[in-house]
């Protein structure tokens, strides 16, 4: 849990990993603040803090900045691909790391350096293997939170020399609906007016979902159906709908062969999804990706 980010006068590193876009970073600013004694909105601008994310790209194909963590929201769902005049980089950088290794040589104005990694996993092979040999090498009292999906999501040689936090889910909450857990994880897109119909969107794509678990539904009309609302949203509507799903097992009925299978089904899917997030960067055809998930589901 995020109690064991501990941000003291040792170097450390931390993987903190959660499915839930909206609160993982809220959270994790909060308890930098805590621990830091500064007002959140001066993290991104604090001297002693290096914010990186997907980079901002310039006309001439310059990295200028990195977006803030409400645009990468958007995009991450796919509703935005520019920030004013600037297009979102697909990929973390070796330059951006670059830059955090310039970082991290300079002597902190107070006690403490602190280096965010936003979305980790979009890290390419190259800024993979500078963080590597930056975690190994800094001797400063600099510790580095990088944030993503899933452990899977960075390099395991980068896994090693981090403490895994995960921020889990209350299995405590009960929800009357699909509808109501997505939007209590994902809540930025309720009352978004970048998305049109998304009520109707989850409804839809719960029922293709039981439709393809069930075989009612051709995988091949679902998956153009889903290509049609976009990969990023429909990849995180499908990964809230294996959660709720598993989060409630118990309370399914689990007599026959075809629901065991359907919950194993959901569960190794669930294990892939940081993969097709992966290919999703790496600009591998959308409808190839959409095509194999839903055959997955119906197989």
């Amino acid at each position: 849990m995020i109690d064991q980010l501990i941000l003291d006068n040792k170097p450390s590193n931390y993987l903190v990993t959660s499915t839930d876009l909206n609160n993982r970073y809220s959270m994790i600013t909060k308890k930098i603040c805590s621990q830091m004694d500064i007002k959140e909105d001066e993290i991104v601008n604090n001297p002693d803090i290096r914010y990186t994310s997907l980079p901002l790209i310039d006309k001439t194909g310059k990295a200028v900045s990195s977006i803030s963590n409400e645009d990468l929201l958007l995009n991450s769902y796919g509703l935005v691909d520019n920030v004013d005049s600037y297009k979102i980089g697909s990929e973390i950088t070796i330059n951006q790391i670059r830059d955090i290794i310039a970082f991290t040589q300079i002597s902190a104005h107070k006690d403490k350096k602190l280096v965010i990694i936003n979305d980790a996993s979009k890290m390419n092979k190259e800024a993979s293997s500078a963080l590597l040999k930056t975690l190994e090498e800094v001797s400063s009292n600099c510790s580095f939170i990088l944030i993503c999906d899933s452990p899977k999501g960075v390099h395991e040689t980068i896994r090693s020399r981090c403490l895994h936090v995960s921020i889990d889910l209350n299995l405590n909450d009960k929800f009357n609906s699909f509808e109501e857990f997505f939007f209590s994880r994902h809540p930025f897109l309720k009352d978004n007016d970048k998305i049109c119909d998304i009520d109707v969107l989850l409804n839809e794509t719960n029922d293709q979902i039981n439709g393809l678990l069930d075989k009612s539904y051709d995988p091949i009309d679902v998956s153009m159906s889903w290509n049609k609302s976009g990969i990023k949203l429909i990849l995180e509507i499908v990964t809230a709908y294996i959660i709720y799903v598993l989060k409630n097992y118990i309370s399914i009925d689990l007599t026959t062969l075809e629901s065991k299978n359907s919950i194993k089904k959901l569960s190794n899917i669930y294990e892939k999804i940081p993969a097709i997030k992966k290919n999703i960067s790496m600009n591998i055809n959308s409808k190839y990706l959409l095509n194999n998930l839903s055959i997955e589901l119906a197989s």
